[in-house]
């Protein structure tokens, strides 16, 4: 049996779920900069010294996750896929990766809301 404060609680994060996954269903294109010692993607700017790794997931169609340092998980706004140049463009940011020193794998990339 429910409590009403139990009952509240899924409530609350049922519709969060819903509303991220809006958030990120009605999300515009990524913006992807890249530079010396950082990376940008969307508005969120982040030092090379925070990324633990780059994990690509897939063959076909790769996704790409930024793992940052003392997470255990990929945040959604550190996850995308490259829409044209595909292969070039996971090829450049391997190169970027291997100059800065940060690891790149591939594998799942485990994601949070």
């Amino acid at each position: 049996m429910l409590t009403k404060t139990s009952e509240k609680g899924n409530k609350t994060e049922y519709v969060y779920r819903v509303v991220m996954l809006l958030k990120r269903i009605l999300r515009k294109n990524n913006e992807l900069e890249i530079t010396k010692n950082t990376i940008r993607l969307n508005q969120a700017e982040i030092p090379v010294q925070q990324i633990e790794k780059i994990i690509i997931e897939g063959y076909f169609v790769q996704s790409i996750g930024i793992k940052l340092y003392g997470r255990k998980l990929v945040s959604m706004d550190f996850h995308f896929r490259f829409k044209n140049n595909e292969e070039i463009n996971i090829e450049e940011l391997k190169q970027w990766a291997n100059r800065n020193r940060i690891k790149v794998t591939s594998g799942r990339i485990f994601r949070w809301i």
